[in-house]
């Protein structure tokens, strides 16, 4: 699209706009200078003054894209379909909006459609759209209009398309086909009853999921959960675990408002809880309690000892830079995926009980000559384990060369890779739907003996799915949402072996981490984008036999602490003397010879 001089387009200061249709003249329009002018009570229009046409609702055109009355093109963005130009009625309340601040959170309604305005995530050719759902929008201040957009600093504008096949598209730039008119509309009355109505039935709500020692699937056979859900609708679920695991509070149900905040305030009930029974089958959360924000909670405790235990677990529940105890930095080397690994911390941190991993533009007050910043963490001299099952939580935002990992490598590497080995737990790329599940050995990326990846999918990653590998001395499993996709298997030929097919007998670290692609690949990076992808938490439990631990143990709030104590970790190594320090011991440790989790 042409970016193009505002200023020589528009009259400067109050503009008042005269809309005459077929049955006469329309009542004066007076346009928004200010956001603090908007009301709750009135109707306005979206004018873009250089293509001369507003934003309206078009019921024959027969989708839900938003259409354009009056539009005219330019010499350099012809008029693609004439039914755009088709006159502008100021009194159809399909081109009359809402300008709607509900919970300090604003969202434009189309009176007409009784729909919401949704400008889309993806930029280009994506049409924007009127939706059921509502969908927060952010209106920001331009020199004689507005911007509008879905979420602050997506960068995917409103915009005027005179050439497209709809007329108002998703552009990644502002320019002069993103700048909107506020205007006034006394034509048509607002209809604040039927959007509040509207809002308060079809608003998504915060769905929160809190495991241990297990996980919360929306189907016996896995899949992902959402961050927002529909109110009044039932949420199914399943609750899965280790075998020699019960959950003895069972699933906790928290619903409405204020979770964190006391049941009642200021003589109103803010939340409600019940509890459900954790099974393997199907159990539904009727629609009259999904009536705000939810809150599952699920905490297994083991009581086989033979069974799984768990040796490893973060949960990313702190604030800024993750426990320094158990990760690092991964460190800028001339692999594509760790060529603009940063430090800085704007690129890996902790927040709202997830980790952060992001690429970004590389900022103008940062020293790095590269760019984009990208980040991760490892647990390199720090956390190590052979055999086990390693699992983390995770959603990511596709993008054109989006290249984010969960994954490990060996803790010594005298061969140099691949001879030592690599474990892809999971790997995206791009915009794709699909999951990667990859090993690279000698055997398979130097002398091409396959297979050595399988893919999964299609999954929607704006969802939390769970990625796991089961490692054992004779196999590698993969496993996503709890369902098994694929198996890589030690060969029994010993000239296979000689070749370096199953490196797979030692100590390997975990790394978690957002990089993007040079084209090899995942596509060249968009320097200008931003990727993030979160890691909800993630755990590695090992088999008895391996870990040596025949005692459950207790819980630390339960341990009567001596001064003679101290605490070990599951590699044996000494941690500290527990009279000082245990407020600030987190994770799983051997005292007194039970297994203590703090």
């Amino acid at each position: 699209m042409k970016i193009l001089n505002f200023k020589s387009h528009l009259v400067r200061g109050l503009i008042i706009i005269f809309s005459l249709h077929s049955f006469g003249i329309a009542s004066a329009q007076t346009t928004v200078n200010s956001l603090d002018e908007l009301s709750n009570a009135k109707t306005y229009t979206l004018y873009n003054p250089h293509y001369t046409t507003y934003a309206i609702y078009n019921p024959s055109a027969g989708n839900d894209y938003l259409w354009a009355a009056g539009m005219t093109g330019d010499s350099s963005h012809a008029l693609r379909n004439p039914d755009y130009a088709t006159p502008y009625d100021p009194t159809s309340p399909n081109g009359a909006w809402m300008i709607v601040n509900y919970e300090d959170t604003t969202y434009i309604y189309n009176v007409g459609a009784k729909k919401f305005l949704h400008v889309g995530t993806t930029g280009g050719t994506q049409a924007t759209q009127l939706l059921d759902t509502p969908t927060p929008v952010s209106i920001s201040k331009l020199d004689d209009g507005f911007a509008i957009i879905t979420t602050p600093g997506s960068k995917n504008y409103m915009c005027a398309a005179p050439q497209m096949t709809y007329p108002i598209s998703v552009w990644t730039t502002n320019d002069a086909g993103s700048l909107w008119q506020i205007s006034e509309n006394p034509n048509v009355p607002a209809d604040y009853e039927t959007c509040l109505s509207l809002l308060e039935s079809r608003l998504p709500v915060t769905l929160t999921i809190i495991t241990r020692n297990g996980n919360i699937y929306p189907r016996t056979d896995g899949g992902g959960f959402p961050d927002q859900i529909t109110q009044h609708q039932p949420l199914t679920f399943s609750a899965q675990s280790f075998n020699g695991y019960t959950c003895p509070d069972g699933v906790k149900v928290r619903h409405g408002r204020n979770l964190n905040g006391p049941r009642w305030a200021d003589g109103r009930q803010q939340w409600s809880e019940f509890t459900l029974e954790a099974t393997e089958d199907l159990t539904t959360i009727p629609a009259d309690s999904i009536d705000g924000d939810i809150r599952i909670t699920a905490l297994w405790e083991q009581t086989d000892p033979n069974t799984m235990q768990m040796v490893f677990s973060d949960e990313f529940d702190g604030i800024g830079e993750p426990d320094s105890q158990w990760w690092t930095r991964t460190v800028r080397l001339r692999s594509t995926w760790n060529r603009w690994c940063s430090t800085d911390p704007r690129v890996v941190y902790q927040q709202n009980g997830a980790l952060h991993c992001l690429a970004i533009p590389t900022p103008s007050d940062s020293p790095e000559d590269i760019p984009m910043l990208t980040g991760g963490i490892r647990s390199l001299g720090l956390f190590d384990f052979q055999y086990g099952y390693a699992e983390a939580r995770i959603k990511s935002a596709p993008w054109r060369g989006n290249f984010p990992a969960f994954w490990m490598m060996p803790a010594s590497s005298p061969n140099g890779w691949p001879n030592d080995g690599e474990i892809d737990i999971w790997e995206t790329i791009d915009a794709s739907t699909q999951s990667w599940h990859t090993i690279h050995t000698n055997w398979t990326f130097n002398l091409h003996h396959g297979p050595n990846s399988q893919t999964f999918g299609p999954l929607d990653y704006s969802q939390w799915h769970t990625f796991a590998v089961d490692w054992d001395e004779s196999s590698i499993t993969w496993y996503v949402d709890g369902q098994r996709v694929w198996s890589y298997t030690k060969s029994t030929d010993p000239s296979a072996l000689s070749q370096g097919q199953w490196p797979f007998d030692a100590p390997f670290y975990l790394i978690l981490n957002q990089s993007v692609g040079d084209g090899s690949w995942a596509a060249s990076a968009d320097t200008s984008h931003t990727y993030e992808t979160l890691f909800d938490w993630v755990r590695v439990y090992q088999p008895a036999d391996i870990t040596g631990l025949d005692e459950l143990g207790v819980r630390s709030e339960e341990l009567g602490v001596g001064n003679d104590q101290s605490a070990y970790d599951l590699q044996g190594r000494k941690i500290s003397n527990l009279k000082s320090q245990t407020s600030n011991l987190k994770g799983i440790y051997i005292i007194g010879g039970k297994k203590v989790v703090k």
